[in-house]
C-alpha cells in the first residue's frame, strides 16, 4: 500500500483537531430552553471512532488524548476520565480496523455500536463507584443509541477527506512514456 506524504497527514490530524474543537464549542452554546434533560449523541465520539476505523494510521494515542482532555475541560466533566474510555476503546478499534476493511459494513457497524454501548456502561458504572453525580441509565442507553445511529452518516460525510491519496500518488510516480 502507498502511504500518504506527511504533509498530507499532518493537514489530516489537524483537521480531525479543529472539527473536535468545532463540535466541543457548538455543544456548549446555550440553545436549549427547557427545562428537561435532552439527549444528544456524542459526536466527538462517532468523529473519533469514523476516524479510528476508517485510517488507523492517522489516529495516534497523543492526537485522541488531546482531543478528548480538552473536551473534558469544557464540558465540565471529570478530567481524563471520558478520555481514558474513549482512548482503549478507540484503541481497540483501531487494532480491528484493518481485518473489518474487506467485510460487510453491518459488521463494523456492530462492532462499533458493541463498544460505544461499553463505553458508555463504563462510564456511567465508574460515576458511581467514585460517588459522582450521574444522570439515569436510561439517558446513556438512548445517548449510546442516538450515537450508533449516527455513524453511518458520519462515515458517508467523512468518505471523501479520508480516502487515501492514491490516485494523485501514483500519477505522481508514474514514468511518463519516452518517445
Amino acid at each position: 500500500m502507498i502511504e500518504d506524504p506527511p504533509l498530507r497527514i499532518l493537514r489530516l490530524r489537524l483537521t480531525y483537531l479543529i472539527i473536535i474543537i468545532l463540535v466541543v464549542l457548538l455543544q456548549t452554546l446555550p440553545i436549549q430552553t427547557h427545562p428537561f434533560q435532552f439527549v444528544t449523541p456524542n459526536l466527538p465520539m462517532i468523529i473519533t471512532f469514523v476516524w479510528v476505523m476508517r485510517r488507523p494510521n492517522l489516529m495516534s494515542p497523543i492526537l485522541i488524548t488531546v482531543a478528548f482532555l480538552f473536551a473534558d475541560t469544557i464540558l465540565q466533566r471529570p478530567p481524563g476520565l471520558w478520555t481514558l474510555i474513549v482512548l482503549c476503546a478507540s484503541m481497540f478499534l483501531r487494532m480491528r480496523a484493518l481485518s473489518f476493511r474487506e467485510l460487510i459494513f453491518f459488521y463494523e457497524w456492530s462492532l462499533v455500536a458493541i463498544v460505544i454501548t461499553c463505553s458508555f456502561i463504563v462510564y456511567h458504572f465508574s460515576l458511581m463507584f467514585t460517588f459522582l453525580p450521574t444522570h439515569d441509565l436510561k439517558l446513556y442507553a438512548l445517548q449510546a443509541l442516538l450515537t450508533t445511529m449516527l455513524y453511518p452518516i458520519f462515515i458517508w460525510i467523512f468518505r471523501p477527506m479520508l480516502r487515501y491519496g492514491l490516485s494523485q500518488t501514483l500519477q505522481k510516480q508514474t514514468p511518463k512514456a519516452v518517445r
